[in-house]
């Protein structure tokens, strides 16, 4: 449900017509005789009418309502968009507008409007979505039963919201107008053949305007406006009564395109009999324009229209409706159908104004009447229209609610009537002879009407309805159509009841009698729920007796299904005469539903009610389904047989045959009416209790289901007033004694138990034996077994045995279990572990150690019962390591017995306490430096601990978090020279020696070489070439872990034989030949013949390698020479000497470095062994931290 409150449909409550309706097959006593009936609580909203609401409206009102709901429900998008709400406020809603105010803003409405219904308010909001949530929330709240609403969303803060919907925007269209030959006379008034039609197929009006030409009579035209100054309209027209509700001005005069107005007034009432224009059927009516379809409007505006100058005007015509393309399905809102009524009851000072209505120009798209909910209500005239040759125009709609018909074009003339002046409106002219459609029909069928009224203005709305009826005159006699109902009315669902007749109307109507006050009847919602078969020429039927016996005027039904292509319907009304309405036909709607639908029909006129009547619906559709829900059937008319109490019994049997009052309904006053009396239970009308048994006849059937003709309905012995008044029992339920000891079942507290009656002795059983209505009484002060307990109190408080005072056999009486022990007296209480404590006593009773105030160990169990575990080793040391024995149990899972859990020689209170490290792992000095791995930042290098001197190496030696502090780079490591005694060739002979030397730019420096894979170290070396080849020499400079080098390659050749003297290899270099046949110089010769002179990169190496050669010298010395004679690097004697502690890491407080501080404060468990706090830093009697003050560690 999208927020919509849908209303039930023809609500019982029907205040405006004084009666509850209801299904009634067997009398007519909800015939409602009305003299001149109130409408839909019509009243000034502004002078405080304090009796509004819905159940004050009609039932089309409050169908209106249900529909407009159901509408907006199957289109939610109808209220996202819609600012505007019709509000239905009950109790404060009858109140004037500035009381209401208020409550409307609570509702978050920013403005309010009144409307016709009291008690009904147009309220608009911000958005419809926030319009719909509060206006759900309010109705939930003040209808919590509404099976539309949960209860969650109620709030009972709001005002009370009855009903509400949005107001739709919609657009009438004047009636469409064909496009047909056009003529310039009024054949509709006088036909005699021009322009081809067929003469005598007029309305026949030339004989009425010898006696009646509409004098007194007003006329407003509602359309699109009027041409006021219109020389053939301005004589009679009454420019201080109309309105322009577009504008909201007093001026209709249309837009120069808008001339259909115009045209239909001129149709109905332009000045006529004066040698000028055109003549309208009410030549001398007074005139008025209503400017209302030139713009959307909604349900207020429509409303607004068709009440304007609601005293003076006697005819509206309305030449307007909804779509005519087949598929629209579109009726009046609340507000209009309640103008409606108000127009029946409330208008021409009471009589009734008279509302035409074109029942559209949808013919050609099998558009029918009755799809129009403005054309088709009862308090409406719908008019079809026919051409020039007396045949249905081809664009007329057809429909069971049409009344009569008019002429119009469709044939060989289009109707000739008033323009808008000059070139405005249809032609460039003052007037048409284009016009037609229903549109044109209609307004002819308002100036006739005026006839009517100048010939008797006494005439109700109703009285013109029968004179209509009744002065018809068939046209189109070859159609097959034609029928003739129970009632001898020629009939045809085309043309209605015939075509309109100024003359026979007229003249009917200046003899007529005026009809008696209007009877209703209905049946109230008859529920359906059927499946509707798909594509089955098979009717579905439903059948409704009624006995009422009212002579027919209007038949309304209020058909509701669910179908997801409505125009695959048909639906026919079929009265008890047999005739015949068609109500809806197979067209090509593909619209869904039927939603609480009013269909109409006036073919059913003057036939008698009384009898079956037949709805059937059929689906004539392939592939669509659907359900009928429910449907009723209102029956509007005038009794002729006389009820004058209205209890279903004539008059005349009342007085003859039953000798009852036939002015009171129920003549003996006994709850049942004299109908009921004499034709259902055959009782005395005239004796209120006709068995004698002290009970009505009308209190036995409606209040109690008994027969009023049995003393004793259920023949239990009792009479029926007995029962009732004396025993309080049912009277159509037999009333046993089972247990036959003397007492009915409604005396006996037991009827199955001939013990137990009044005034037995009572037991204790936990029976009623004495049916006081009180158990076991007097039981309640014995005790029997002297427990301690009183009897009833064992018996049905503990159910122990009230006989025996220790029920369970546990050598505990029940009186002291309940009383004292509070254990359970029917249940042995053992003790398990025979230690002398009950289950409940001992908190372990299968543990003979466990037992109120036994020792306590340290295991984690609680042995002495006090809910504390291990409490006495809450301070205790036992083996002084700092933690207490509970802490050391429970917290820490160490041994309390060990003070040194994990064996690394820390006590288990320093590693906990002072270490933060875990007792449970041992603790580790990998690299024998004295410091634990906790403490040392690198316990793998022996090299780095806390306290280390720190040098130039890129490592933190001192664990001090920070590289190098407080030293210098050393010199760079290179060669200052290198040289090798083989000349620039590089070439020695085999066998020769070649001598290398070299030195470190630091003379600390290590110099190594590598000549043909043999290693040499020193400055200066020499090696021997023995094979042939080439070979490679490297030689480095190291500094610790650093080292630079530098490569060469020696080539080794043959010796060469220079037949001069001997082949000297002089120092074994490569130096070039000079002299008497001697090779090279000697070693040490640095000139090109002596000694290769290395290149001047290769000298600066060199010279830099010495210099670092000869600082690691100095370094190595000072290392080799001070450090290590001070004995400070000698082989610990074990892990920590002598188990004493000697050697571990720095005691708290002793040495601050990379430790963190933690303040130990002394408290009632704070240990009273080895370790014990000392103020702020740690423990006393922790070994001592080693001293470096002699020596220090790398």
């Amino acid at each position: 449900m999208a927020g919509f409150l849908l209303l039930s449909l023809l609500s019982p409550m029907m205040i405006s017509f004084a009666s509850n309706f209801q299904d009634d097959s067997k009398s007519i006593s909800n015939i409602i005789q009305m003299n001149n009936p109130p409408s839909s609580s019509f009243s000034n909203v502004e002078d405080g009418h304090n009796e509004c609401g819905l159940s004050t409206y009609s039932p089309h009102v409050q169908t209106a309502f249900k529909r407009e709901a159901a509408n907006a429900q199957d289109d939610p998008q109808i209220g996202e968009s819609t600012a505007k709400w019709l509000v239905v406020l009950s109790e404060v809603g009858c109140q004037s507008r500035s009381e209401v105010m208020p409550y409307a803003k609570q509702l978050g409405a920013h403005s309010l409007e009144s409307t016709i219904l009291s008690g009904t308010w147009i309220m608009s909001f911000e958005s419809g979505t926030d319009a719909n949530s509060i206006l759900s929330k309010a109705a939930g709240a003040n209808n919590p039963s509404d099976e539309y609403f949960s209860s969650s969303t109620a709030n009972d803060d709001l005002p009370f919201v009855e009903t509400f919907h949005p107001m739709r925007e919609t657009t009438r269209t004047p009636r469409l107008i064909p496009s047909d030959t056009k003529f310039s006379d009024q054949w509709h008034l006088k036909n005699t053949g021009q322009g081809g039609g067929t003469s005598g197929e007029d309305v026949n009006i030339t004989g009425a305007w010898d006696n009646y030409d509409g004098s007194g009579v007003m006329i407003a035209i509602v359309d699109d406006g009027l041409d006021t100054t219109h020389d053939d309209l301005s004589p009679n027209y009454k420019s201080s009564l109309d309105y322009d509700y577009c504008a909201n001005d007093a001026n209709p005069d249309p837009s120069s395109w808008n001339g259909h107005g115009t045209s239909a007034a001129g149709v109905a009432a332009a000045y006529g009999n004066d040698n000028y224009g055109v003549t309208g059927a009410s030549m001398n009516a007074d005139l008025i324009g209503i400017l209302l379809i030139a713009c959307s409007m909604n349900d207020n505006m429509e409303s607004n229209g068709l009440l304007h100058q609601k005293g003076a005007v006697d005819i509206y015509s309305n030449s307007w409706g909804p779509s005519d393309n087949g598929n629209t399905k579109e009726a009046p809102g609340p507000l209009m159908l309640a103008a409606f009524e108000e127009q029946a009851y409330g208008g021409r000072n009471g009589l009734g104004g008279i509302i035409t209505f074109a029942g559209g120009n949808g013919g050609s798209n099998s558009d029918d009447s009755n799809y129009d909910g403005y054309a088709n209500s009862r308090f409406t005239l719908a008019i079809g229209a026919v051409d020039d040759g007396g045949d249905r125009s081809y664009y007329s709609e057809p429909g069971a609610n049409l009344i009569v018909v008019a002429p119009s074009d469709g044939g060989a003339s289009g109707i000739t009537t008033t323009d808008i002046e000059g070139s405005g409106g249809y032609s460039n002219g003052d007037w048409t002879n284009s016009f037609g459609g229903t549109s044109s029909a209609t307004p002819l069928v308002s100036g006739i009407i005026g006839l009517i009224y100048d010939a008797d203005p006494n005439l109700t709305w109703r009285d013109v309805q029968h004179i209509l009826v009744n002065s018809a005159h068939k046209v189109d006699a070859g159609n097959s159509g034609w029928t003739t109902n129970g009632a001898g009315h020629e009939i045809n669902h085309e043309y209605g009841h015939g075509m309109i007749d100024a003359g026979a109307a007229t003249n009917l109507a200046a003899n007529w009698t005026n009809v008696r006050a209007e009877d209703n009847w209905t049946s109230g919602q008859i529920n359906v729920g059927t499946t509707i078969p798909d594509n089955s020429a098979s009717w579905t039927t439903e059948y409704l007796n009624v006995s009422a016996g009212i002579k027919v005027e209007t038949v309304e039904v209020l058909f509701d299904a669910d179908h997801n292509y409505r125009g695959d319907l048909e639906l026919t009304l079929v009265s008890p005469d047999g005739t015949e309405s068609k109500l809806i036909e197979k067209h090509g709607d593909s619209g869904n539903n039927w939603n609480e639908w009013l269909f109409t029909s006036t073919l059913h006129w003057d036939e008698m009610s009384d009898g079956e009547w037949q709805l059937k619906v059929r689906d004539m559709g392939n592939g669509d389904t659907g359900t009928w829900n429910h449907w009723a059937l209102s029956i509007h008319g005038t009794t002729i047989t006389t009820d004058s109490d209205g209890d279903g019994l004539w008059d005349s049997n009342e007085t003859d045959t039953w000798h009852t009052d036939p002015f009171d309904i129920d003549s003996d006053d006994d709850g049942l009416s004299d109908w009921d009396e004499v034709m259902v239970w055959n009782t005395d009308p005239n004796v209120n209790d006709s068995d004698l048994d002290g009970l009505d006849d009308g209190v036995e059937v409606n209040t109690h289901g008994t027969n009023p003709l049995d003393y004793d309905s259920d023949d239990d012995g009792l009479t029926d007033g007995d029962e009732v008044n004396i025993h309080n029992t049912n009277p159509t339920v037999y009333d046993p004694d089972a247990d036959t000891d003397g007492f009915y079942w409604f005396q006996d507290c037991n009827d199955s138990n001939a013990l137990i009656k009044p005034g037995a002795f009572e037991l204790l059983n936990g029976y009623d034996d004495n049916c006081n209505e009180v158990i076991d009484e007097g039981y309640n002060m014995s005790d029997y077994d002297t427990d301690g307990l009183s009897d009833y109190a064992e018996w049905h408080t503990h159910l122990t045995n009230y006989q025996d005072n220790d029920t369970d056999a546990d050598g505990l009486e029940d009186g002291e279990e309940v009383n004292v022990l509070g254990t359970d007296p029917l249940v042995y209480d053992p003790d398990t572990d025979t230690d002398s404590f009950y289950w409940f006593e001992d908190c372990n009773d299968t543990d003979a150690s466990i037992y109120p105030n036994a020792t306590e160990i340290l295991d984690g169990i609680d042995q002495n019962c006090n809910d504390i575990i291990d409490e006495t080793f809450l301070t205790s040391d036992y083996d002084e390591d700092g933690l207490t024995d509970y802490l050391e149990y429970h917290n820490y899972t160490t041994n309390w017995t060990n003070p040194d859990t994990d064996g690394d020689g820390i006590p288990d209170g320093a590693e906990v306490n002072v270490y933060m490290s875990d007792p449970l792992v041992f603790d580790p000095d990998e690299d024998l430096d004295n410091w634990y791995h906790f403490a040392d930042c690198n316990d793998t290098n022996a090299e780095v601990f806390p306290g280390a001197e720190e040098i130039w190496n890129g490592i933190d030696d001192d664990c001090d978090d920070e590289v190098d502090e407080g030293t210098s780079p050393p010199t760079e490591i290179g060669f200052a020279s290198l040289l090798t005694s083989v000349s620039s060739s590089g070439q020695v002979e085999q066998g020769g020696m070649v001598n290398y030397s070299a030195q470190a730019i630091d003379a600390n420096d290590t110099i190594n070489w590598t000549i043909e894979g043999s290693p040499y170290n020193g400055e200066n070396v020499s090696h021997t070439y023995l094979e042939i080849g080439n070979f490679s020499w490297t030689a480095c400079v190291s500094r610790e872990n650093v080292s630079t080098c530098q490569e060469g390659i020696i080539s080794v050749i043959e010796v060469i034989d220079t037949g001069n003297g001997d082949n000297t290899n002089g120092g074994g270099g490569n130096g070039s030949n000079s002299g008497n046949g001697s090779t090279g110089g000697s070693a040490t010769n640095l000139e090109p013949d002596g000694l290769f002179q290395i290149s001047t990169t290769y000298i600066a190496i060199f010279a830099l390698s010495v210099l670092l050669i000869a600082l690691i010298g100095l370094l190595l010395g000072r290392n080799n020479g001070d450090r290590r004679k001070a004995g400070q690097r000698g082989q610990p004697q074990g892990k920590y000497a002598n188990n004493q502690f000697a050697s571990i890491p720095p005691a708290y407080g002793q040495q601050q470095a990379n430790y963190p501080t933690h303040n130990v404060v002394e408290s009632e468990y704070s240990p009273q062994g080895k370790y014990v706090t000392q103020g702020d830093n740690g423990y006393s009697n922790v070994p001592s931290a080693p001293d470096f003050s002699q020596g220090r560690k790398r």
